[in-house]
Parts: C-alpha cells; sequence; structure tokens
C-alpha cells in the first residue's frame, strides 16, 4: 500500500517536469524588435567606411522581426514584408531570412546571398546583422511586447 502513494507522487512530479522541459524552449515563435547599434558601407576599393552613418541605421532602427513567420515590420517607413526564414544551424536559436521576392523571381541564391538578417537569439542580448550588396548594419534585439 505504501508503493501506491509514492508512484503517485513520482507520476505526479514525472509530468510536472516533463511539462515544464516542454515549455522550456527558446524564442521560436517569438517576435524582436531590434536596434540598430552600427553600420558600414563597402567602398570601391574594398574597404568598410562608416560615412553611411544614420542613412544605413535609421531604416532599420526598432525594426521588428517574427522569427518564426518570416514577417518584418519596419517602424521608419510604416511598412510590412514577408521574408523567408531558414535556420542554416542544428539549433532554434539562429535565423537567416531572406526577401520573399527572391524566390518568386528565381533569384533564391545570389539575392539571399547580398540581401539577409541573421538573428542570434540564444546570445544575450539577441544579436542580428543585415547584409545587402553595399552595406552591412548591426544590432542587439529584445522580445518585442504586444
Amino acid at each position: 500500500m505504501l508503493r501506491s502513494p509514492l508512484f503517485g507522487l513520482l507520476a505526479v512530479v514525472v509530468v510536472l517536469t516533463s511539462s515544464a522541459l516542454a515549455f522550456a524552449r527558446d524564442d521560436t515563435g517569438k517576435v524582436y524588435r531590434c536596434e540598430t547599434k552600427d553600420a558600414v558601407s563597402v567602398q570601391k576599393d574594398g574597404t568598410l567606411s562608416k560615412l553611411i552613418g544614420e542613412a544605413a541605421l535609421k531604416p532599420f532602427d526598432k525594426i521588428v522581426i517574427d522569427v518564426e513567420s518570416g514577417h518584418i515590420t519596419y517602424p521608419s517607413s510604416g511598412t510590412r514584408e514577408e521574408w523567408v526564414v531558414q535556420k542554416p544551424g542544428s539549433g532554434d536559436d539562429d535565423y537567416v531570412l531572406f526577401p520573399s521576392t527572391a524566390r518568386r523571381f528565381g533569384m533564391t541564391g545570389a539575392r539571399a546571398v547580398t540581401h539577409f538578417i541573421r538573428v542570434r537569439t540564444a546570445d544575450t542580448p539577441p544579436r542580428f546583422i543585415l547584409v545587402t550588396l553595399s552595406y552591412l548594419v548591426s544590432g542587439t534585439c529584445a522580445l518585442a511586447h504586444d
């Protein structure tokens, strides 16, 4: 008879532990608001220049990135785009997004390697980097609150 209550208690502990583990996932499905920190442009001679400054930082400041759906919102212009999400690593903490227009026009490879956003959610704080053919923007992110 003593085994039955102990077994019941053990079963409850296992269920609670399993539930906690199931909900203790990373930030998959989360939405991030990212703040730009730095930008450089690629000069004709191949060197990097910070002269791009505000011109590159402002459009991407406070950008909202949904790492599950690929929705990108630009508060500076009030526009929203749908990007394609890829997970290059084995974990759910590394995301690469590229414009969905690349896929529609058959330019996936070329467009994806010259215009993409990478978000690393495992870092504290999460980081992002936006790469285009002529400049690079970087910054940090935080979970966006509704």
